[in-house]
Order: structure tokens, then sequence, then C-alpha cells
């Protein structure tokens, strides 16, 4: 008992217990050597196979708006950059910083703006393995690694780990700037680092004063920006968008994105919202709930692991629920970052279910990695082969308009989305105009509202418009619209993606 007290006590004890290692003073026995080989060897698959999901087929898809903003401004000056993101929008600088610089070299093609993507989502794999061997097995990091390789929704946290465990001022003035990195490329990052706080102040105060240390040099590293985030948040960039259909963020479908991807039995997939009720959703979800209860179970008995595993996620969460109380949407999608705390923990209750019977650990294992893939395909296999699965099909709207265009036409957007995502694909210049939703009247912002004597106007100019329309296109706005347009034009056909 004294031993252990003494090993409990001591001032540099490990956060997280490392890896068993080989007792021996010289080389590691030659079971360990080959178990870290068959790991080695296991790790190089998941990633493999992580890497395929994630590159076949990268460009099928057309690109949603997102995607063709990020491409169109990636585009644009330097400076103009910064200044569209400070005026216009409600993003920090780096992503399009970064995204600029790789359009540079490898063009606005629908492969090469998700490329970059798609490679920090498989280093994503290989961090989540690098972390949860820090607290356990082998077998449940390849586990927890393999969950995050095939997860259809989709970590600074493992350089925390390290600062804090080696007390190295490197290593926290490392932490320093990928803490000011993540708060560059992402607003929520700023929660993650609360939640960082957390955890060293409840587990690890001995080393709260150069954590303390380490967000006062991230501050200063993050000072150039202060003044734009300020003006984006006085003037509200961004927040008419969130918002529409004002709620409380639904956990349901956010946590059947993360345990499936969503889209089966009714639940939200990741573009819209789910039509399952309360009980069905319960229902769909408890086998995941099972297992996840018994990882937590698992972890209760460290508790700094289970500290800085759950709190990077909850604390987020938390946060965006208490904020869409507000009447401010927050679309699940957004919180893709929690993919590697969840399948840490699912990875732990899959591990301990299987121990029951250590006999047939390994069967068990495969079995129930077995189930999650019984969920997990349908919906991987929706993305790549249903067509109707990505809502947006801009591609194909533009071949109808390039192929039927014709010199003289006008082009009448209704708001910015639809200007900025069929303008990627059609890249000839055609006279054209914006309307943007407003609180007033329809198209104040721009033409101060659309009369029947500016469609008249119109008319003698352009014998022919094509009217472009993405939600939001309420039935109000179509009311403020279409009357005036039908004054001066006849339709001539239509058509719905």
């Amino acid at each position: 008992m004294g031993t252990r007290d003494t090993a409990l006590r001591h001032p540099r004890s490990s956060v997280i217990d490392p890896p068993p290692r080989a007792l021996s003073s010289g080389r590691p026995a030659p079971g360990l050597r080959a178990r870290s080989s068959a790991q080695g060897i296991a790790l190089a698959g998941v990633l493999a196979l992580a890497a395929g999901l994630r590159f076949a087929a990268l460009g099928h898809n057309s690109v949603w708006f997102d995607e063709a903003y990020v491409a169109g401004l990636a585009q644009a000056g330097w400076q103009d950059i910064v200044a569209t993101l400070r005026l216009a929008d409600a993003h920090p600088p780096l992503y399009y910083l970064l995204m600029k610089i790789w359009v540079h070299l490898a063009g606005t093609g629908e492969a090469a703006i998700r490329f970059p993507s798609a490679c920090l989502s498989v280093l994503s794999v290989a961090l989540t393995y690098a972390l949860t061997r820090r607290f356990a097995p082998g077998p449940v990091g390849l586990l927890s690694a393999f969950l995050v390789g095939v997860a259809p929704f989709e970590i600074m946290v493992l350089t925390l780990v390290l600062s804090v465990e080696r007390g190295r001022r490197l290593g926290w003035g490392l932490y320093a700037v990928l803490a000011a990195l993540m708060v560059y490329t992402q607003y929520l990052g700023a929660v993650v680092l609360v939640a960082h706080g957390i955890w060293v102040a409840g587990w690890e105060r001995r080393h709260l004063r150069a954590w303390a240390g380490s967000m006062v040099a991230a501050v200063v590293l993050y000072t150039p920006w202060i003044p734009s985030f300020w003006y984006q948040t006085v003037h509200g960039n961004g927040w008419p968008w969130y918002r529409r259909g004002a709620g409380f963020l639904d956990l349901g479908d956010l946590f059947g994105l993360l345990a499936f991807g969503g889209s089966l039995f009714g639940m939200g997939s990741y573009f819209f919202p789910g039509t399952q009720g309360p009980a069905g959703t319960l229902a769909i979800l408890l086998p995941f709930l099972v297992v996840l209860g018994w990882g937590i179970a698992a972890l209760r008995s460290q508790p700094r692991t289970l500290g800085i595993i759950a709190l990077p996620a909850v604390v987020p969460l938390a946060a965006l629920s208490a904020l869409s109380l507000a009447k401010l949407t927050f679309y699940p999608r957004w919180c893709s970052f929690v993919v590697p705390f969840y399948a840490m923990v699912l990875a732990q209750g899959m591990w301990k279910i299987a121990s029951w019977d250590r006999g047939r650990r390994d069967l068990v294992l495969a079995l129930l990695t077995v189930g999650v893939l019984c969920y997990n395909v349908p919906v991987l296999a929706r993305y790549y082969f249903d067509p109707g699965f990505r809502p947006y099909p801009w591609r194909a709207a533009a071949a109808l308009v390039e192929h039927q265009i014709r010199p003289g036409d006008f082009i009448l957007y209704v708001n910015t989305a639809a200007q900025i995502s069929l303008s990627y694909y059609v890249r000839d210049p055609h006279p054209s105009l914006t309307l943007i939703p407003g609180e007033a009247s329809f198209g104040a912002e721009r033409t101060g509202g659309f009369t029947d004597a500016e469609a008249a106007r119109l008319a003698r100019q352009h014998p022919r418009v094509w009217l472009i329309a993405t939600p939001p296109f309420t039935a109000e706005m179509q009311q403020r619209l279409l009357p005036a347009l039908t004054s001066a034009f006849r339709v001539a056909g239509q058509r719905t993606y």
C-alpha cells in the first residue's frame, strides 16, 4: 500500500498511462516486437482504407455553395480575401488563405478543391490512433482509427497531452501555435481551448500556469485578426442566415451523424433535418448509446483520460446548444470535429463488452465491428452511388444553361448562393443581377425592389431572362418577384433539380 500511495502522489507521474513497455533494460521482448509490427501493418491498412474512401470519386459530386464560395474567394487577391471575410462573412481567414495557395498550384476543379480536406481527414485518423494509444491497448487504438476512417460524417488534443506529460517549453510553445492556428481556422476552436483549460484546471493544476502562458502567446499570435473578428461580431456578419428556422440544436440528428452518418430510418442527413420523432430516434440510437455507456464506464476509473476525451466534445456542444436557445440555428454538420472523440469512447465500450469473454474477445469484437458497418455501409453506398443524396446538382443545372443560353440573354439570380454556385460552372460572362433577400422588400439591397417598371426595362434590353433560384425562395419572395416578371415576360420553360 505504501508503494502504491507513493506512486500516486509522485509529482512527475504520467497524466495518462502510457502503453506497456518491455521491462528489460535492452531491446523490447520478441513478443512485443511482433505485436508492434502487426499493429503497424494494421494501422497502415486502416489508413489505406480511409484514404481510399476519401479520395475515391473525389470529383464525382457537384459542388455546393460552400465549395463554390471557397473556390471563388481563393482566386481573389490576398487583401481582397481578408477584406471580404471582414466585411461580408463570419469566418476567420486561415483556411481561405491556404486554399489560395493550393488553388494557384492545383486549380479549382471539384477534386482539386476537396483534396486538402481529404488529406487532413486521413491525418485525423492517424492522430486518433496516436491519442488513443496514450491510454488504451493497441486494438482499441486501431478500432478508434478504423471507426473514424469509415465514418461517413467526419486533433490538437494530442499536443496538449504530450505537453502536460513532458512539461517542456518547446511542447507548450507548439501547443500555443496550434491553438492560434485552430482559431484562425474556425471560431469554434476557441471553445475547444476552453475545454482544455477546464481539463488542466481539474486534473493537472500544476501545469495551469504553463497552459495560461500558452494561451497568452496564442492571443498575441491572434492579435492581427482581432479587429476583424470584432467587426464581424458587431455587424452580425452571417447571422441572418443562421436565424432561419431558429430552434434548439438537434442533438438527435447530430448523434445519428456521429453514429452512422445519418440519413437512414428518417434520421437527419448532412444537409437536411430528420423526420423521425424522439421515440424513434432513441430506438435507432439505443445500441450506440449502450456501447457508449460501457465506454464511459470503462474510463470512469481514469478521470483524467475521460476528461481529455469528453470535454473537447461536450463543452462546444453545450455552448452551441445554449446559443441555439437564443434563437440561433446551428447545423449538426458543423460539429464533425466531435467524430474522433466519439470513436474513442465507442471503441473503448466495444473492447469492454468483448472482454467479458476473453476466450472469444476477438470474435465478439469482430461481430460488434460488423454491426457498426451494417449501419455505415448503406450510408456510404448512398454517398457514392445515389445521385439524389447530394441535394445541389449545380453541374447539371449549369450544363442546361450553357446548352440553351443565347447571346443577349440575362440571368436573374435569387440570392448570392445561386449566383456563386452557377458561376463556378458557367464561366462565360453574361449580364446578370443578383437579388438578395432583405428585411423590408425583396431585392431592396441591390435594386430598391423589383417592380413592373424594372421588368419592362429589362424586357426592352434582353429578349430572354433566366431566373436561377435556390433556397431560401419562400412563397412571400415569389409573390414579390414573379408578378413583376410575368407582366413583361412569358414562361418559356422551367426545370427543377
